[in-house]
């Protein structure tokens, strides 16, 4: 834990940004995680992650509003890139909310090398 803090903070000292990450917080308590990670000068991941139990109210979707606003206006990118495993359509119905349009499916390795299939999604800044 202590190496992912200070990870976190020498990623967070960096100029241009590599990372940005944010907490998702409900009534003063951190209930997931948003970040996104320069893959190029232009182009960035998006990623979160929510509580099992605070699923389906929308806090996933209003991070992703606030952090794709974020990236083409204070991080200046052109593009953003997102994908979810094919078990969570409810993170699909999340990014297409947030702009974003499917664009395909990358095969992933998991565990025992089982490739799956993950759904792509892209959001050009316009």
């Amino acid at each position: 834990m202590q190496n992912k803090i200070r990870t976190a903070l020498a990623r967070a000292a960096e100029e241009p940004h590599r990372q940005w990450a944010w907490g998702i917080a409900l009534e003063n308590e951190l209930i997931g995680r948003i970040a996104l990670r320069r893959r190029t000068p232009a182009m960035a991941t998006l990623s979160y992650i929510l509580r099992e139990d605070t699923w389906g109210n929308g806090y996933a979707t209003e991070a992703a509003q606030h952090v794709v606003r974020f990236a083409f206006t204070t991080a200046a990118l052109d593009r953003l890139e997102a994908m979810h495993h094919p078990a969570n359509p409810a993170s699909g119905r999340v990014l297409a909310k947030a702009g974003f349009t499917r664009i395909g499916t990358f095969h992933r390795h998991a565990e025992e090398g089982i490739a799956v299939p993950y759904h792509a999604y892209a959001l050009q800044c316009l």
